[in-house]
């Protein structure tokens, strides 16, 4: 099967602006772009990278907690709420858990319920076929691991219930001692991710981190132009760009103009697709 081509949304995207230090067209307003864009196949593909904020107010939901962010994933929080009555319209891996958490024998009684969750989750999402969803959700997993694992193993705690442990690199990190985790032959990204977790400072490593996804994705992303995975990859350095703006302004604005900037050295534009930073 033949990915479809999206010429029009890809060109339009530097068509987001930053105005004294906030984006006009962010994460929700792309969703929407996305929504009415996208063929709907992608689109469900592209749901995918919305169920973390499903996760967030199922767990909300079932602790019976107000969620913590009022985001809404692929479903809304009356629909999440509706479902935890009798789990039916929900991702198998949701169903899943609701059950576990009403029964009296828990799948991973071991877990807390957000390790649970997000246990479940990661094995849906590193079942997917689609191969850039694979990978970056992979991706995720494994640096998730290791950055618990080796800032554990610094301040000496204990992390064995906290490893997601549904890959190979889950389970060879959970009965090693090496310094690199015995991943060198297995993960390429080791070396730096050791090396990020040996940075003191904290927005230093958070910066340093997230410059980690932002390059994995252009590395996988390398003979993609015009695709759903390039939209994809978009959306995920957006949210990685509003993160920042409420972190750290001139960080997130660095990463703002690198953005435009990847995207003006990749493809020709015609005129009307002049980029605007709309710095003042």
């Amino acid at each position: 099967m033949f990915s479809q081509n999206y010429y029009y949304l890809v060109a339009g995207l530097p068509e987001i602006t930053l105005e004294q230090g906030k984006l006009q067209f962010g994460t929700r307003e792309l969703r929407e772009e996305l929504k009415n864009g996208l063929s709907e196949s992608d689109y469900k593909l592209f749901e995918n990278l919305l169920l973390t904020y499903d996760n967030d107010n199922l767990l909300a939901l079932i602790q019976k907690k107000n969620p913590v962010n009022g985001l809404e994933g692929v479903y809304s929080i009356a629909h999440l709420a509706e479902e935890l009555k009798e789990p039916a319209r929900l991702r198998p891996y949701m169903i899943s858990f609701i059950l576990s958490q009403q029964d009296e024998t828990r799948l991973f009684p071991n877990l807390s319920p957000e390790n649970e969750l997000t246990t479940l989750y990661y094995t849906e999402m590193l079942g997917l076929k689609h191969n850039f969803l694979r990978e970056w959700f992979t991706f995720e997993l494994n640096l998730r691991n290791v950055m618990l694992v080796l800032s554990a193993k610094n301040h000496g705690m204990p992390y064995d219930n906290q490893i997601i442990n549904v890959n190979e690199i889950s389970a060879i990190i959970r009965r090693t001692n090496a310094r690199d985790l015995g991943l060198s032959s297995d993960w390429s990204w080791i070396e730096k991710v050791m090396q990020i977790s040996e940075t003191s400072e904290l927005l230093a490593r958070e910066k340093a981190t997230d410059t980690l996804r932002w390059n994995f994705l252009d590395e996988i992303n390398t003979f993609n132009f015009f695709s759903i995975e390039v939209l994809m990859a978009f959306y995920i350095k957006l949210g990685i760009i509003e993160r920042w703006l409420r972190l750290d302004k001139p960080t997130g604005e660095e990463m703002f103009r690198q953005l435009l900037g990847d995207l003006q050295n990749s493809y020709e534009f015609p005129n009307e697709f002049a980029i605007k930073d709309g710095r003042k």
